[in-house]
């Protein structure tokens, strides 16, 4: 069995998106010949907790380093006792030492927030190599900080190394919606083309990110395409969707203040009054305040229903039992790479994807190929209404090609190259 060293700063406990990508790979391979032996961070700071995750990550050989937390520091100036991944952006009523704070995470601390763990995790990774004869290095970020420790480990022990992107890193497109001075950019510019410039492979989860990312690289290295995916084990046990008399539409997994889908509540709301079967809108997980303050300002939470963080499996149980399912791609310039691990899992579910998002997008492209739901731009739902009263649905299509398992099974193959 080859090995691989696993560098991820999100790991079980962390719940959210951004554990599963790396957890799955992990899960899946040893089945083509890869042992993983994952170095991340000890106490690190998760936008949510699930501790369910952690029954499944039991058999893995996990290394843990202890972090320098300034995202600690940025709570308590802020006050917040938590802070979830969508308030990354601005609030309207934010406070003066939340908006120095906030301007201190994102232009003091390059590239990110974790850098504090950067030393620790560089030692214990060393360490790990020399202690369990490892034949390849693979980082997945963001955190960014991430691949600067794969890339010191990597030097040092001339061991190949597979960077991997589940979002680009400076065109990230929450730097939209909080600027970073042009100081701060440059430097992390720099420290970008160096981790993409001197890694021996490198990966993403669709092909606009994958062109995007190009576009700061000076060799002629690849990128491959590994797309998110959904794990049929975690649809084991999920109960059936069951007839309501009402018509149920959930969006599942936080949503930022470039995701305000006011136009489509708007829309929802008139139906509502005007259709006799009853409509109920579900949001599960956390909403920005200023989303919601909106919402509730324009008389549209009546049929609402909100539910905070829930663990993986309730997640996946809401999507089954619902009639549609609401995708938002933030509404942000460069947001046509953006493809979430919940889209396919939204896809295996077998509820219609209502998305909203650019129609020329990689989302759009895998809802046409699967042909699981409908796309729409923010600024244009014209044929949505016709949707819901013509009670339009999805059509019945092999989904096992979006399988995690096989993302990882073609992750193997490219570790193969690498040595």
């Amino acid at each position: 069995m080859k090995k691989v060293l696993v560098i991820t700063y999100y790991w079980p406990p962390s719940g959210g998106p951004a554990v599963q990508r790396v957890m799955k790979f992990c899960k899946y391979l040893p089945k083509y010949g890869w042992e993983p032996i994952v170095l991340t961070v000890r106490n690190g700071e998760y936008p949510a907790i699930d501790s369910s995750l952690l029954e499944e990550v039991k058999s893995i050989h996990v290394e843990k380093s202890k972090e320098i937390s300034f995202l600690r520091l940025f709570r308590k100036i802020t006050g917040k006792k938590q802070i979830p991944i969508h308030q990354l952006s601005p609030q309207n009523d934010e406070s003066f030492f939340s908006k120095i704070a906030r301007w201190i995470r994102f232009n003091i601390f390059i590239p990110d927030g974790r850098i504090g763990w950067y030393f620790n995790a560089v030692k214990k990774g060393k360490r790990l190599i020399d202690e369990n004869n490892i034949d390849l290095i693979f980082s997945s970020s963001p955190p960014q900080t991430v691949q600067l420790i794969a890339k010191k480990i990597a030097k040092n022990t001339k061991i190949p190394w597979v960077a991997d992107f589940r979002d680009p890193w400076t065109d990230r497109f929450y730097y939209e919606e909080s600027k970073r001075s042009w100081l701060t950019k440059s430097v992390d510019s720099i420290l970008e083309k160096s981790v993409l410039n001197k890694a021996n492979g490198l990966t993403t989860v669709s092909d606009s990110v994958s062109q995007l990312m190009s576009k700061h690289m000076s060799n002629k290295n690849q990128f491959y395409t590994i797309m998110n995916g959904f794990d049929e084990s975690d649809f084991n046990g999920v109960l059936h969707k069951t007839k309501l008399d009402c018509l149920t539409i959930s969006y599942v997994g936080n949503m930022s203040k470039s995701q305000n889908p006011i136009e489509f509540l708007s829309l929802i709301d008139t139906l509502s009054q005007r259709d006799e079967k009853k409509i109920v809108v579900n949001f599960v997980g956390h909403i920005h305040p200023d989303v919601w303050d909106e919402i509730e300002s324009r008389g549209l939470s009546h049929f609402i229903t909100r539910k905070p963080y829930v663990p993986h499996f309730e997640a996946i149980q809401f999507m089954v039992q619902s009639d549609y399912l609401l995708l938002l791609i933030p509404n942000l310039p460069k947001n046509e790479g953006i493809v979430t691990g919940k889209l396919f899992e939204y896809v295996r579910s077998g509820s219609t994807i209502i998305m909203l998002g650019p129609i020329q997008s990689d989302a759009a492209k895998i809802i046409s190929q699967s042909q699981s739901g409908f796309v729409f731009e923010y600024n244009n739902l014209k044929g949505l209404e016709s949707i819901f009263l013509e009670k339009k649905m999805r059509k019945e299509m092999d989904t096992s090609n979006y399988s995690r398992e096989k993302m990882t099974q073609k992750l193997s193959e490219i570790f193969d190259e690498y040595i």
